[in-house]
């Protein structure tokens, strides 16, 4: 009896503590809002414990273009610590009488910084229904002006950075910025991922990787939060603060992350290692922590998600192998389904592991092969191997093959591609495997129709001995009397002179290209840089004297219609370079005779 007793007295307190967990925060609602009114801000400041940081209500703004807002002024301890709102507290709730009226959003750089404007829950609570949808004016006229110290103010200015505004009646406000810590990333991968985010206003600065420190931090009201973009051996992540919970929604930031509405971010925990100090607006410098869920909406108003409930990612594995060094690295990260993201992101990533790899900037040979899982593509996978030689920058110049098949998966007009897996290989060497064509020599100089020919193709490598290459071409069956041009080029002469904007004119209307497959088929056709491509020409000689429009317009469509009669392509070990040409006499076998 007794440990039946105790038994269902365990189960009472657990069925009490998990109401009081999933127990709704009261709201207060704007309207009850009044200038002069005290609270309380949550935020974490180090590790991961919640402090506390008084709140005095300035003004409340209602009934403004675009969305309310609530003009606070900060103080206390914490504050002090701070030097006022800081980069990364964006999203602490604010409380008045235990009741919750949003979330710090916005604050003003090189300015006073214990000023800031919250963003009232009842804005940010739409985001769960989206039913409202509001956005931030670039300028506020206020019915009232607000005095703050001998300052009158009449007007705010919102703007993504710090701006210059010669109006000595008007406040810049800035959003509280959400820090992008990176981790395993840096120098000139850190520059291109800075790049590729250049439109969201986002400057990546380096913290830790994913925090070893940080305990098993259920996400509440004050909780540093991280909302990932690329999770594994490389991390790209930024750092803010949980506004409310109810159940396994919250909400987040009091700003607009990257503005992208509907998304699919990681949601992880963050670990707070340092508070860093600046004349600009201090910041937080943090790191993420375990994996928590998935971000769902980024709004105006703030960022939502689910706990528990976790995002489509795509899957990155990188791996890199220098031979002069011996050395092999292998990467692995988890990258976020977004068509807009991925490449900037994948690009940085790699370009930094190869980087890292092979420690140095450079020339070098290299030798790629790439393998793309996606639900739509061909046989659900793209397949690619190239050699690639460069005088100055291998790492660089490796990753032309994946950025073109990146973008030509995630912006093809045709449908959308989710991605599934992507591996990367490479193998480098410092040695210049190149070689320039130097040579052709046909073995006859008359032929006849549906015969042979055998071109002996010499290739000069870099400071090694001449290689030649004998290829044998048939003559087609059907051919006139005449002369024919042998083009020798290597793989990317072949592939330039095909992707001419005349030629790609003329290949789109002979392909009338209609689904991906086609699409992803032809890229696939592409010579490699190692191969070389021998073609058949029919020789064409304009006619002399072209005056009427009429036939030079006959003229052209002439041309047009010379397409190459044959072609043969054989793989070297070299990256080519160069193009040559030969002519040889089409005649009858009698006339041979």
């Amino acid at each position: 009896m007794r440990i039946t007793l105790k038994i269902i007295a365990i189960l009472l307190l657990c069925i009490t503590l998990s109401n009081i967990a999933i127990a709704k925060t009261e709201i207060m609602s704007l309207s009850e809002v009044r200038p002069g009114m005290k609270g309380t801000g949550k935020t974490v400041l180090r590790g991961n414990k919640i402090e506390e940081f008084d709140v005095e209500v300035v003004s409340v703004l209602t009934d403004q273009p675009g969305q309310d807002l609530i003009l606070v002024k900060t103080s206390g301890e914490v504050i002090d610590r701070t030097g006022g709102i800081a980069s990364g507290m964006s999203g602490s709730p604010v409380y008045i009488g235990g009741r919750l009226i949003g979330a710090v959003g916005y604050g003003w750089q090189l300015a006073d910084h214990k000023i800031g404007m919250v963003t009232p829950i009842e804005s940010m609570l739409d985001i769960f229904e989206l039913d409202k949808k509001r956005e931030i004016k670039d300028v506020i006229d206020l019915k009232e002006p607000i005095k703050i110290g001998d300052r009158e103010y009449k007007r705010i200015y919102f703007a993504e950075d710090s701006q210059e505004v010669d109006d000595r009646e008007a406040m810049v406000a800035t959003p509280v910025s959400t820090p992008l810590m990176v981790s395993g990333i840096k120098g000139r991968a850190k520059d291109r991922l800075a790049e590729s985010l250049e439109g969201y206003e986002l400057v990546p600065i380096n913290g830790g990787g994913v925090s070893s420190l940080e305990e098993d931090t259920n996400l509440e009201p004050g909780s540093a939060v991280a909302v990932q973009l690329v999770r594994g051996d490389i991390n790209v992540s930024a750092i803010g603060t949980v506004t409310y919970r109810d159940g396994d929604k919250i909400l987040a930031f009091g700003h607009p992350f990257l503005s992208k509405g509907s998304v699919n971010y990681l949601l992880s925990s963050a670990y707070i290692h340092q508070m860093v100090t600046s004349i600009k607006m201090p910041f937080k410098l943090g790191s993420p922590g375990k994996l928590k869920g998935i971000i769902t909406q980024d709004r105006t108003a703030g960022i939502a998600g689910k706990v528990n409930e976790f995002p489509n990612v795509v899957p990155l594995e990188v791996n890199v192998f220098d031979h002069d060094l011996n050395k092999k690295e292998v990467y692995n990260l988890q990258i976020v389904q977004s068509e807009d993201l991925i490449e900037g992101l994948a690009s940085s990533a790699v370009l930094q592991v190869i980087d890292s790899t092979i420690d140095r900037t450079g020339e070098g040979t290299a030798k790629v092969s790439i393998e793309i899982l996606g639900n739509k593509l061909p046989n659900n996978i793209i397949s690619l191997e190239n050699l690639y030689y460069s005088p100055n920058d291998i790492a660089a110049t490796s990753l032309s093959d994946f950025l073109q098949s990146l973008s030509l998966i995630l912006h093809n007009p045709f449908t959308k591609v989710n991605l599934a897996n992507i591996k990367f290989n490479i193998d480098i060497e410092k040695r210049a495997k190149v070689a320039l064509i130097e040579e052709i020599k046909l073995d006859k100089e008359q032929v006849a129709p549906g015969e042979e020919v055998e071109a002996e193709i010499t290739l000069r490598p870099y400071r090694e001995d001449l290689i030649t290459k004998k290829v044998k071409i048939e003559i087609p069956q059907d051919i006139e009397d005449g002369k024919l041009e042998v083009h020798v080029f290597s793989g990317q002469e072949a592939n330039l002179n095909r992707f001419t904007p005349q030629e790609e004119e003329k290949s789109s209307k002979a392909n009338n290209i209609k689904s991906l497959d086609e699409l992803i088929e032809v890229y696939q056709q592409q010579n490699k840089n190692n191969q070389l491509v021998i073609e058949l020409r029919p020789s064409y000689t304009p006619p002399s004297n072209i005056e009427n429009s009429e036939d030079k317009a006959k003229d052209e469509e002439i041309k047009e219609e010379k397409l190459e009669l044959a072609e043969e392509v054989v793989d070297t070990s070299y990256v080519l370079e160069g193009t040559l040409m030969e002519e040889i006499e089409i005649i009858t076998k009698e006339e041979i005779k």
